[in-house]
């Protein structure tokens, strides 16, 4: 019989099929001992020994393994080269960037220097301008002041020094004219005050707006300091040239020649029972008395005969108008109260 290689081969790769006799596995059991016969009649499972794929795998995946870590190695060498690349390539462009940036910075500065020329001609010729304005202006105002010289001053022109004089003394006495009417008007705003406020003079100028037209006639018209109030709601104190001496203060008519207001620029006065007296404080100074803080006028033809104080003496003259110690007025006072004001005495001792 002859066989072919191919099936000699096939006959050595394949196992033999072994048949165990019969009885085989009954006369081994009888040969092991008794204490271990129990464990051997059990069927088990006997488990593969830990590390038995390990021992047989380990030619293949010890290769493998190796291969892998290699591989890894050199991913991330590769990774770290690639990386080194590009910061070569971008510091080696750096120095391009910045030789190319230095040309435009340098250009930059220029333009801001010749921006900033342009803008200093700019304002110096400005300040120049400024400059000739200012001396205009300042002619201009040199030039104001001349005119209004020139029309405050009095036409001379054809006038001798007596008759500028004399102009210009007709002017004062005009200013002061209106100014013995600006204090009538006062004397007559406080009295009518007075009446309506059970004989009480007003505590303050203010107080008697409604009394008063305007509060223009409160400032002297030869007053160069003091500007005119237009309204009531605009006005103070410095829109105030007269001197009010009795405010705040009852049954002040009582002393007729008492100083009510006074004109520190004319020196015009004003008194209680509303007449005025011209130019008193200027040219008679003299005949304005001061007692117990009250100022009273006391010219040389009255009953004191210009004494220096107006406080009476034991059997002496009272002057017209100012109170006696008892606070009473004397006849003589009453005789000329009654011929200021047109008192009737038979109409006023007739009974009611």
């Amino acid at each position: 019989m002859k066989i072919s290689e191919s099936e000699i081969e096939r006959l050595i790769r394949e196992p033999r099929q072994f048949t165990p006799p019969p009885g085989l596995r009954e006369r081994l059991i009888e040969q092991i001992p008794a204490e271990s016969k129990e464990a051997v009649s059990r069927p088990s499972l006997l488990k593969p020994p830990s590390g038995g794929w390990l021992r047989r795998w380990w030619p293949a995946v010890a290769p493998a393994a190796v291969s892998v870590a290699c591989a890894v190695v050199l991913t991330a060498q590769q990774g770290k080269i690639r990386e080194l690349k590009a910061n070569i390539q971008t510091l080696s462009q750096a120095p391009a960037v910045e030789s190319a940036a230095q040309p435009d910075a340098g250009t930059a500065a220029a333009q801001a220097s010749a921006e900033m020329e342009q803008e200093i001609n700019r304002l110096k010729e400005l300040a120049e301008r400024l400059k000739a304005e200012i001396a205009q202006l300042q002619q201009l105002q040199t030039d104001n002041v001349k005119l209004r010289a020139e029309v405050a001053a009095p036409p001379e022109l054809g006038l001798t020094p007596q008759e500028a004089e004399f102009l210009a003394k007709a002017k004062e006495r005009a200013l002061s004219i209106a100014c013995v009417n600006n204090l009538k008007q006062f004397g007559l705003a406080v009295r009518t005050w007075a009446l309506d406020n059970n004989d009480s003079n007003p505590p303050n100028v203010l107080s008697m707006s409604n009394e008063l037209s305007t509060p223009k006639i409160l400032v002297c018209p030869a007053e160069t300091n003091r500007p005119l109030a237009a309204n009531w709601s605009s006005f103070t104190m410095a829109n105030c040239s007269y001197e009010f001496l009795v405010p705040d203060e009852k049954d002040a008519d009582r002393e007729p020649l008492r100083v009510l207001v006074r004109c520190p620029i004319h020196g015009n006065i004003g008194l209680c029972d509303g007449s005025v007296q011209s130019r008193v404080g200027k040219e008679h100074p003299d005949w304005l008395i001061e007692q117990d803080g009250k100022v009273y006028y006391a010219p040389p033809n009255s009953p004191s005969g210009g004494n220096a104080s107006p406080t009476p003496q034991p059997n002496a003259a009272v002057p017209a108008g100012a109170p006696n110690s008892s606070g009473n007025l004397s006849e003589e006072q009453m005789k000329l109260f009654r011929e200021r004001y047109g008192i009737d005495p038979a109409r006023e001792a007739a009974p009611q």
